[in-house]
């Protein structure tokens, strides 16, 4: 009996068992769970494999875009250009710039004796033959030293547009201020053709503007719709064709202050040329100026349009 009794004891646990170990099969099922376990000895090593991170995409640097077309504000444009002493006095007169004096008169009197008593008479009257002489003003360099002596109203053209051109072809270009006057000039060496900027730029007709750099910084490109479609005077290669609006901020000038810009357009000419119904200016009063980096681009002193853009 008591074996018996045992022996349904045994099963009644193994039944406990199956029933547990079953209903824990069931649940792994249920949550996905693997239902074979792998074992290992102490002392052998299984590789576990590493889950690799994706490879990273290749970054592609690309420029940054240009900066959008923005309106910087409303101008008044003037024109500035090359004093031609030629244009401005006059063909040179046969005796040259010299101005004839009594002085002059005198030593003329005494050069073949005493007793030539018309000589004097006779230079005034070849003078007088070629017309008034105007008088001359010495311009000075920086060491106070007189340059040349032109007229009067040449070397007031000359201060006003910062450049001039002598008869002989020289030019003549403001060094700033100095102890002997207002303002000095000297001579480059080896002038170009219209001159050189504040920025230290050649100077193209049409193509660069004078700026208060406090406003517009030097070397900024700019677009003036009111240039863009409009023929230029003159003859090529600094004239005759149809502006794209594209400038370039390439000079200063004493008299150029905040919303100001002053185009270089090389000849006094060329001012009048650029006047419309009525030989008006009043066109270039108010001028709406853009930032330019986006539609215009300057290479080897040469500005021009690269970009339709969008204004």
């Amino acid at each position: 009996m008591r074996i018996v009794e045992a022996f349904h004891r045994a099963a009644r646990a193994l039944r406990a068992i199956v029933d547990r170990l079953g209903r824990t099969v069931t649940w792994m099922m249920a949550a996905g769970l693997p239902m074979v376990a792998t074992c290992q000895k102490a002392d052998t090593a299984i590789p576990i494999p590493v889950a690799q991170p994706a490879p990273r995409p290749v970054a592609v640097i690309r420029p940054a875009p240009p900066p959008p077309e923005t309106p910087i504000g409303s101008f008044q444009v003037t024109m500035y250009f090359i004093a031609a002493e030629e244009e401005i006095d006059g063909p040179r007169p046969a005796n040259g710039n010299v101005r004839v004096t009594a002085d002059t008169a005198d030593t003329a009197d005494t050069a073949d004796g005493p007793d030539d008593q018309d000589d004097g008479d006779a230079t005034l009257a070849a003078v007088a033959n070629v017309g008034p002489v105007p008088d001359l003003v010495p311009m000075f360099n920086k060491s106070c030293e007189p340059l040349v002596h032109v007229s009067r109203k040449f070397a007031a053209q000359a201060r006003l547009q910062g450049t001039g051109r002598l008869r002989d072809g020289r030019l003549i270009n403001v060094a700033g201020k100095c102890a002997c006057a207002a303002m000095c000039f000297h001579i480059p060496p080896k002038p170009r053709e219209w001159g050189t900027g504040g920025s230290g730029k050649a100077l193209v007709p049409f193509r660069m503007v004078a700026v208060d750099p406090r406003i517009i910084p030097m070397g900024s490109l700019l677009y003036l719709p009111e240039l863009d479609g409009v023929r230029m005077p003159g003859r090529a290669p600094h004239g005759g064709f149809v502006h794209d609006g594209c400038v370039v901020a390439a000079d200063t000038g004493g008299g150029i202050k905040g919303k100001q810009l002053d185009l270089f357009v090389g000849r006094k000419a060329y001012v009048n040329a650029l006047a419309r119904r009525g030989g008006s200016h009043a066109w270039l009063h108010h001028v709406a100026v853009w930032n330019g980096a986006a539609r215009c681009s300057e290479r080897r002193g040469k500005v021009s349009r690269s970009a339709a853009g969008s204004i």
